[in-house]
């Protein structure tokens, strides 16, 4: 009968124990996870941050593509560009086939009337 109060009476020490071995490693845990939430705001401040700047940065960069010339804007350009030019080379053709027939006539007309 002696075992049984033996044991009897050592249960309540020994549950006592496991509850506090327990309890110390639930406060371990409990401190551990608390630093890792702790470093995952850190972590979520700092993103929010570059976050932040890459809007910023993006702004930026929209407001100077505004700026910037499309590929249809440069086709358009080069179009009347060379429309231009032909019409250009055109008037200078005509000009210098009229001023060539103009000096053709003068010296005929110095050839065949001035002895």
């Amino acid at each position: 009968m002696e075992t049984q109060t033996t044991s009897t009476e050592e249960m309540p020490r020994t549950l006592l124990v496991r509850t506090a071995v327990l309890q110390a490693g639930n406060e371990a845990l409990a401190a551990s996870l608390a630093a890792a939430v702790t470093d995952l705001r850190d972590r979520q401040v700092a993103m929010q941050e570059s976050f932040n700047a890459l809007q910023v940065e993006t702004a930026g960069i929209k407001a100077v593509a505004a700026h910037h010339a499309t590929n249809a804007d440069v086709e358009r350009v080069r179009s009347e560009l060379y429309k231009a030019l032909e019409a250009q080379t055109w008037r200078m053709f005509v000009w210098l086939t009229a001023v060539c027939s103009g000096l053709t006539a003068a010296v005929y007309y110095i050839a065949r009337n001035v002895h």
